[in-house]
């Protein structure tokens, strides 16, 4: 049995494989180590879904000649997702705008084809309150010029993060050197943050803790681009800064104000400290 990534032949062992399944799980998991993706896979000349485990697995390794594997770098899959979500709503917000009600409910019939991507990118936006806001409108038998204002509100806010998104994908290292700047400005605001909370500053404390929240999650998506590439910042370091986050949220949710200040400025910030110095150390020593 011959297999080949992106038309080149790998030398593979099988080990505990005894389908099409198994051999394509292992692989999947070794790519994932680089930051690639399977795109498609064909078997025998045939293509397959490449998480389709009930039918993959009905093909054992006797009875396959040759798999071919196609792959994406998690940078372009990304991207990939992020170029369907700005054609779909593109597209919508045309119908909106010219007053095409009827072929616009229309179109938000197919939401469900991009709601996966939508659900995976678009976290900012993407928020419990707004689950099922779109399904909603698109289960109306006709839709009102509320429904086209409120529709078009949302849409906009969206483009705008998919433009975000754009830019962290293409210039990564751009906005690292803007978030650093944002972190550097933002630390005296973290530092008083478990003084707010005990002093029933709930409101303001919570507004900081939105904005380092939205941060956070911006890190560590360029963290995951920047070792694509530009760098290489271990997987452990990486790993300890997503528990410090996991810790962060379980404070929170406790309402524990103490351990929420302490995490965020005795344990996350030197964390996130020496990402930005390994980051921007090495692009110095480019130049």
């Amino acid at each position: 049995m011959n297999i080949s990534i992106d038309g080149n032949i790998i030398d593979y062992t099988l080990e505990k494989e005894e389908n099409a399944y198994d051999i394509i799980e292992a692989i999947s998991l070794w790519l994932k180590k680089s930051y690639i993706i399977i795109k498609s896979v064909i078997i025998d000349e045939k293509e397959y879904n490449y998480d389709d485990k009930i039918l993959l697995s009905e093909l054992s390794i006797d009875s396959i000649n040759k798999i071919d594997i196609f792959t994406l770098t998690l940078r372009e899959y990304k991207f990939r997702q992020l170029l369907i979500l700005q054609e779909y709503f593109g597209k919508l917000t045309s119908l909106i705008d010219s007053n095409n009600k009827e072929e616009a409910l229309k179109f938000l019939k197919a939401y469900d084809d991009i709601k996966p991507d939508m659900e995976e990118v678009i976290d900012k936006i993407y928020k419990p309150e707004h689950q099922g806001f779109i399904e909603a409108i698109g289960s109306k038998k006709e839709l009102t010029d509320s429904d086209c204002a409120n529709l078009k509100f949302f849409i906009e806010s969206i483009l705008f993060v998919i433009s975000e998104r754009k830019r962290e994908i293409i210039n990564p290292e751009i906005e690292i050197e803007k978030e650093k700047k944002f972190f550097d400005a933002f630390l005296p605001e973290i530092e008083i943050i478990s003084v707010l909370l005990q002093t029933g500053k709930e409101s303001e404390a919570f507004e900081k803790i939105i904005k380092f929240v939205d941060f956070a999650k911006k890190l560590a998506r360029l963290l995951s681009y920047y070792n694509m590439g530009l760098g290489k910042i271990e997987p452990e370091e990486i790993s300890k800064y997503n528990n410090l986050l996991g810790d962060f949220r379980d404070a929170l949710g406790r309402g524990d104000s103490v351990l929420i200040g302490d995490i965020l400025e005795y344990e996350l910030s030197p964390v996130i400290e020496q990402f930005f110095n390994a980051m921007l150390s090495e692009k110095q020593q480019e130049k």
